[in-house]
């Protein structure tokens, strides 16, 4: 077999050609810095000026502490959607309430079972993709704000599963 010369040329300052080093260096100082920038903001970790991590917003507005009166948890809800009827859904969520109430016992019983109702009508379509799941949470919102009359302001989704 013959071999074929290869031969190497030095590029830049005395070599032909111009050098690549210096976009090379631009290029990876600006992907290092938009990776970290990207990190920062997806993170959602924010920095006080003192340097000290701040907690997420819910954190510091108390919602997701359950020994707040005003939030209550409810029971982890199982049924199947209405399409496939082999597919189940779990959902465990917490929900907020306007003022603080004395009684929320019959309000979550009530709001659990509409839930289970609502779930039970969902084809699984409606629930596929970021926007859909988006919409799947308010239409649980609306319908606790109908049940709850007004009393009920948000639902914080903890986990939901489809199988």
């Amino acid at each position: 077999m013959a071999r074929l010369p290869i031969t190497f040329r030095r590029t830049g300052e005395n070599g032909e050609g111009p050098s690549l080093v210096l976009p090379a260096v631009v290029l990876t100082v600006l992907a290092v810095g938009c990776g970290a920038a990207l990190g920062i903001h997806l993170g959602g970790v924010t920095i006080d000026a003192d340097g000290a991590p701040k907690p997420a917003p819910m954190e510091a507005a108390g919602l997701l502490d359950h020994t707040n009166p005003r939030v209550k948890k409810l029971p982890p809800i199982v049924t199947n959607l209405s399409e496939p009827a082999e597919t189940w859904a779990r959902l465990e969520a917490t929900i907020v309430f306007a003022d603080e109430l004395p009684d929320t016992s019959m309000h979550t019983l009530q709001i659990s079972e509409d839930l289970v109702g609502y779930l039970k009508t969902v084809k699984l379509s409606q629930i596929e993709g970021p926007s859909n799941f988006q919409h799947l949470r308010e239409d649980l919102k609306d319908r606790i704000a109908i049940r709850s009359g007004g009393e009920v302001s948000e639902i914080i989704i903890e986990s939901f599963v489809v199988q």
